[in-house]
Formats: structure tokens, sequence, C-alpha cells
């Protein structure tokens, strides 16, 4: 009154979002303020502040964010998965969840729906779109190595009033401008004591807050951290991929952690514009999304028939196909071993009488044993991978089983089981004896 303001209304009500904080309003010259009945000493506050803290760490200790786009019970399972592990243990585990969610439909909406709307990302869009494709055609490393770039090149585009900030100050920049519309919407826009708006103190009570600030601690602390200050597991950093001082940034995992970073930049972006473009609910799948997804399972198909292809090759040649930086060829190697065990070594004896177990293959994935028996006898047939499997590991089965087979053709046999006094030869030559 004072200062010539006609009050007409007062209220004492909640106010906020999520998670509402008493508050007193009042209601004067057509305009409102907040003034909130509640103070970071309160039990209130300090019990949803130290639980959103509580779930921050937890993402914190698999290097992510709170994420946009999934379920309560989704986070759930993902936070259960890791609540008691540390380390490369809880990532491991984190991973397996994550890939159940951000699968290829998700990607596909990510990169067909979401990055095109982005006024700073949709230039990466095509880029994001041939790096998809080429994830599931086998180009693993090189599709990580793609994105990693378009997280530091959206930051900067995003904050392109200000084209002289650092990374981490023009990240700063973004996460603050988006956490205050947060703040306005929090609020119902109305005017409120500064010390309310902040991220600090809206961090436990508004959802939107949480994940674009521990998005923020992402970036600064993972992405964006120095060499020397980071020590994470993922390896999901610039600095460490830009200077070439590992290699380990080129795990498949991080190709979906990369698309749904980008993708959050959107969002981020879109509160930081207030132009909404990349919305926080998901949107269903489109056509584009799905004739996307379909391209990745089609080359996805075309690239297993190249592998075997290449398995094939390289195998009459007395060779095995080169390890690539997020294949070394165990697991197709495990596959067609397995396969070419029950067809060719199993149904063989079992129709000459006998009854068969099956040793899980090594874990090079090089030999699988069979153990036959009938009534007291017993007979251990070694299949090799390839005829040209090193001499020791002949010497090595030589003592422990009575026959060793290969797959395939011969491929300078003497040479390979020099010295080797047991039943050696093609599987597919080898005539068991009856039980």
């Amino acid at each position: 009154m004072e200062r010539g303001l006609d009050v007409s209304d007062v209220q004492e009500c909640r106010v906020g979002l999520f998670r509402p904080i008493p508050a007193v309003v009042l209601t004067a010259n057509d305009a409102k303020a907040c003034f909130p009945l509640i103070s970071k000493d309160s039990h209130e506050w300090r019990a949803n502040r130290s639980a959103a803290d509580r779930t921050a760490d937890l993402w914190a200790r698999v290097e992510w964010f709170v994420p946009l786009w999934v379920s309560n019970q989704q986070m759930s399972k993902l936070l259960a998965a890791v609540e008691h592990r540390h380390g490369a243990d809880a990532i491991s585990q984190f991973d397996y969840h994550l890939s159940t969610v951000y699968n290829l439909p998700f990607q596909s909406v990510c990169i067909a729906q979401l990055l095109p709307r982005a006024r700073s990302l949709a230039p990466f869009a095509p880029l994001a779109r041939e790096a998809y494709l080429a994830f599931y055609s086998g180009q693993r490393a090189a599709s990580v190595a793609a994105l990693i770039p378009v997280i530091e090149g959206g930051v900067q585009r995003i904050a392109g009033a200000t084209p002289l900030l650092s990374p981490h100050d023009a990240i700063d920049h973004t996460i603050v401008r988006a956490c205050s519309l947060a703040a306005d919407l929090y609020f119902e826009r109305m005017w409120v004591p500064q010390e309310y708006r902040s991220i600090d103190f809206l961090f436990g009570q508004d959802e939107r807050v949480m994940v674009f600030e521990t998005f923020r601690r992402w970036l600064q602390t993972c992405f964006f951290q120095n060499i020397d200050s980071y020590s994470g597991t993922t390896s999901l950093n610039r600095h460490l991929f830009a200077h070439g001082k590992s290699t380990d940034w080129q795990q498949p995992s991080n190709f979906s952690r990369l698309v749904v970073a980008i993708t959050m930049l959107g969002v981020i972006e879109a509160w930081h514009d207030e132009t909404n473009v990349v919305p926080l609910l998901f949107p269903e799948m489109n056509q584009d999304s799905k004739l996307l997804w379909q391209q990745a399972l089609i080359r996805g198909q075309l690239q297993m028939a190249l592998n075997r292809h290449e398995q094939a090759e390289f195998q009459a040649h007395g060779r095995l196909v080169p390890e690539l930086p997020t294949d070394n060829g165990v697991t197709l190697r495990k596959a067609v071993l397995s396969e070419d065990a029950i067809n060719d070594l199993v149904r063989p004896l079992r129709d000459a009488g006998w009854s068969v177990t099956v040793t899980e293959p090594d874990p090079a994935a090089l030999f699988v044993i069979a153990v036959a028996t009938a009534q007291e006898r017993r007979l251990e047939v070694a299949l090799l991978y390839s005829c040209a499997t090193s001499n020791e590991l002949y010497r090595e089965l030589a003592s422990k089983v009575d026959v060793i087979l290969y797959r395939g053709a011969p491929y300078e046999q003497d040479t390979f089981a020099a010295g080797i006094a047991l039943h050696v030869g093609p599987v597919a030559g080898w005539q068991p004896p009856l039980a």
C-alpha cells in the first residue's frame, strides 16, 4: 500500500508444480506476487532436497544425468541395478538396462523427429542419421566418433549470442536460462523473491530443474572435464577423444548415450529460446522414424550376412577376421562354433548311439569339447574353429581329448598339428565309432 499498490486479493495457498510449497499470493494492479512460507531450513524442503541429491548421486555414479522420456518404473530398475555397485561394475549393469530403454526405435525417434526441430541441431540431423545407420551396419567406432563433436558444436550454437564464451561458460549460460524458464512456470509466472528462483532452491522441488542441472553436471564433470581430472569408466570425454589419450571412448554403449545427450541439447535450446519445439513428452513414432528404424534393421541383417561371408573368406586363408575397436569377433565365432558343433558333431555321435554333452566355447571361441558316453565307454572330441590353430592349442587339447576335429577344409594341417598323435581332421569327414 505504501508503494501505491492496489492490493485486491491476498491468499494463502500451495504454489508450484511437482512439489508445491506453501505461500502467500498477493494480487495487485492486475499482477501477482508470491511470497513462499518455506525456507531451506524447513523439514519439507530439506527432505525433498536430500532425496533429490541421493538420486543425482546415483546418476553421477554411472556418468549420466536424470533422463527425460524414461518412466519412473524404468528409472527405478536402472537405479536399483547400480545402487550397491561402483565403478566399472555399476557402468556395466547400467548400460545393460539402459540398452532396453534407449533401443533402436527410441533412437530413431530422437534422430528423425526431435533433432530436425531444434534450431541449432537441425544441421546435424543428417549426420546423426548417417551415424545411426552406420552403427547398425557395423561401423560402430566411426559412428561414436562422428557424434562426439556435435555436443560441443551444439552448445556453442545454442549460446551463439555470446560466441566468445568457453564451453563451460556456454553450458552455464544455456542451462541457467532454461532453469529460469522452469522457475517461471513453477511459480506460474508470478513475481517471487530471487532466492526462491535459484537452481539451489528448486533442485529438489521441480523435476525439470533437476533434469537440466544434472545434465549440466554431466557435461562439465564428464564430457568436458579436463583429462587430468577425469577418471570415469565410459571415457565419453571430448578431450580423451580429441587428443587421442584413450581409445575407450569407442565403447558401443556410448553411441546411444550420445544420441540422447544431443537430443537433450535440443530440449535445453527449446527452453533457452522458449520455443518448446522439442517437447518434454516423448512423441509417438511417426512414419519417418519407422522408416529409419526399418533401414537400420535391414542394414543389420545385411551386415550379419556380410560378417559370415568375411569370416568364411578369412578362414579359407587360415586367418581369423581381425579385431575391430568395438568387435573382437568372439560373439560371432561362438555362435558359429556352437551351431556347427550341434550339426556336425553332436548329431553324428547321437546317431551312432552315444549320449553327448557339449561344453561352452572357450573365451576366445577357438574350440568346443563334446563328451560322448555309452555304458562304461567315454569318448571326448574337440572341435576347433579352424584348422589353422596354434600348435600350442593342439598340444593342450591332445592331453585332454581322444580326437581333434576342425571346421572347414584342411589348411596346412601338417604344420599346425605337427607332433600330434591323435586323429586330426575335418569334422565333415569324420565317422564316429558306434557306441
